[in-house]
């Protein structure tokens, strides 16, 4: 009788899921006391308006979810996970690629924060962890994110404003040294010249940092400026206007895109009242969670004391390996570049530096872009290039000690070439430009293409040098995307107007179409053209000139 009723147990533990996930483990709580504050930000619109919430004690994840965590609830329920992550590694705005929650390119850990779901299976995650434990646990509310991460304080981070950036590595995990050592490293890829940058100060991780490695805020909450970005439960509306001032999250039917808050490794870090939002498909190497909860933080679960066991020992391992890590090169001075034809030399100060092992070059593909290595394991303090294109681009060196590199020098760029006519003449070949930058197109056709926040600006002014065969009419034509009917553009050429070009609707910045402008006079030899814009709202790819 006895074992037909262990069987029976048995059997019924089966069917749960719990001998083969082990059960639910709770997360480590903390108690966030009843307050109010000013929610929200007068340095961005989309924080506005500030506006006062009042909210009731309740408690939230001292840490972000873990793989560790996470791995409970795939194996009991056999919920279907996203089996495609974006992780951008390999370059940015890369497609989706294979990999999920437990088999990724970022993750190393089971105390790394579990990554590579999407909203949808966070809301699954606390909706099971709720069921099985009897407690109501949730995803917080924006408001109760923000109220907690700042945890009293008024500055940008808990810790202060820090303009420059170099107090952020004590207290999060951000786009820093060691993560632009690891991912060119690994992937080619480079934060340097790429969304918000580079910090100034060393974090030790390269990718999301297993929790709980940085100092916590006032109230005890660990990762809250950057690890990876965090579902939140409110359905992410532009603005605060209506937005609830209890504390409670903002809801609609058909929600499509959820709130989001913090940073990542990979995106850097800002405010703590800046928000983000995220499709509730979406699943992606940087977006996590942690979990609130109505009242007082609960009286820890055994589970949660053996995970939280397990957890200091992998902090502590991790910290040994990063105070084994070497002290990062200085960055080198003196970097000079000289230009001859199409060869380039590059020559630079020697370090004076203990343990230098030599030193690498990078160039971007155009002038500002982001770097990639272009040569390694020199030892001598000169290289030699052949510059390419018609195009500018930059170059920087660094310092390399036991593999790990040091700052970007100041960059050096190379001049424009003389794009020879008749022919094409591509955007990213422009000697100079100004109300306007270069991105990668997404025309058919070339590389970059001129835009900016609502396309060119209206007083952008692009410079390009031509060589012509002989002297003539040239006739005008241009690669462009518009949403809208535009002035369009002037062309001058070595000083002088010579045309007025309007740019026509092509049905959005997305939809390129060839249009035709006026015949423009050049005379034989070297000439400067330069396009002075007329109005916004529009985008180049390239520009011709065939008599």
């Amino acid at each position: 009788m006895k074992a037909n009723q262990t069987l029976l147990l048995i059997l019924t533990a089966l069917a749960s899921g719990k001998i083969y996930a082990g059960g639910p483990i709770e997360p480590v709580m903390v108690t966030i006391p009843a307050g109010s504050f000013e929610m929200g930000s007068d340095a961005n619109p989309a924080s506005q308006p500030v506006h006062t919430v009042t909210l009731p004690e309740f408690s939230i994840g001292k840490y972000e979810v873990t793989v560790s965590e996470f791995r409970r609830f795939a194996e009991a329920t056999n919920y279907k996970l996203p089996e495609e992550c974006r992780s951008e590694l390999n370059g940015w705005f890369r497609p989706t690629s294979k990999g999920n929650w437990e088999n990724n390119g970022v993750n190393q850990s089971e105390y790394q924060p579990v990554v590579c779901i999407n909203w949808n299976a966070a809301d699954a995650y606390v909706k099971w962890l709720a069921k099985e434990t009897g407690k109501p646990y949730r995803l917080p509310s924006e408001a109760e994110w923000e109220y907690a991460a700042r945890a009293g304080t008024t500055t940008d981070y808990f810790f202060g404003d820090d303009p420059d950036r170099t107090q952020v590595c004590e207290y999060a995990n951000t786009a820093d040294l060691t993560g632009e050592n690891i991912l060119q490293r690994d992937s080619n890829t480079s934060y340097y010249n790429w969304s918000t940058g580079m910090v100034n100060c060393v974090d030790g991780s390269a990718y999301a940092s297993i929790v709980g490695m940085y100092k916590p805020n006032q109230f005890g909450l660990h990762d809250v400026v950057s690890n990876v970005l965090e579902f939140l439960a409110d359905c992410y509306v532009d603005g605060y206007d209506g937005a609830p001032t209890d504390g409670s999250a903002r809801q609609q039917e058909n929600c499509e895109r959820r709130a989001t808050r913090g940073g990542s490794w990979h995106w850097n870090n800002w405010p703590l009242a800046q928000r983000g939002r995220i499709p509730v498909d979406f699943a992606g190497g940087v977006d996590g969670f942690r979990i609130a909860l109505d009242g007082k933080a609960p009286k820890q679960a055994k589970s949660t004391k053996r995970f939280a066991a397990n957890l200091k020992f992998a902090q502590q391992q991790e910290q040994k390996r990063r105070d084994y890590m070497p002290e990062f090169p200085g960055k080198l001075e003196n970097v000079k570049l000289k230009q001859d034809g199409n060869m380039v030399t590059l020559t630079w100060d020697k370090s004076a530096e203990d343990e230098i092992e030599g030193y690498r070059v990078y160039r971007n593909s155009v002038a500002g872009g982001m770097y990639k290595l272009l040569a390694t394991n020199l030892t001598e303090t000169q290289y030699i290039d052949v510059h390419e294109s018609n195009m500018r681009y930059d170059y920087s060196v660094v310092a390399v000690r036991r593999h790990m590199q040091g700052p970007y020098s100041e960059a050096v760029t190379t001049q424009a070439g003389w794009a020879k006519l008749p022919g094409r003449i591509e955007a990213q070949w422009a000697s100079s430009h100004s109300g306007t930058s270069l991105t990668r197109t997404s025309d058919e056709n070339g590389d970059y293409n001129f835009t900016g926040p609502g396309g060119i600006s209206d007083t952008a002014t692009l410079e390009y040098q031509v060589e012509v065969p002989k002297s003539g009419e040239y006739q005008l034509q241009y690669r462009v995307a518009t949403p809208r009917d535009t002035k369009g553009f002037e062309i001058h050429v070595n000083g002088k107007k010579l045309s007025t070009n309007p740019v026509a609707k092509t049905g959005g910045y997305h939809e390129w179409a060839t249009q035709g402008g006026e015949k423009v006079h050049l005379k034989k030899g070297r000439n400067v053209l330069k396009i002075n814009s007329l109005d916004n709202n529009w985008k180049l790819n390239w520009l011709s000139l065939k008599q």
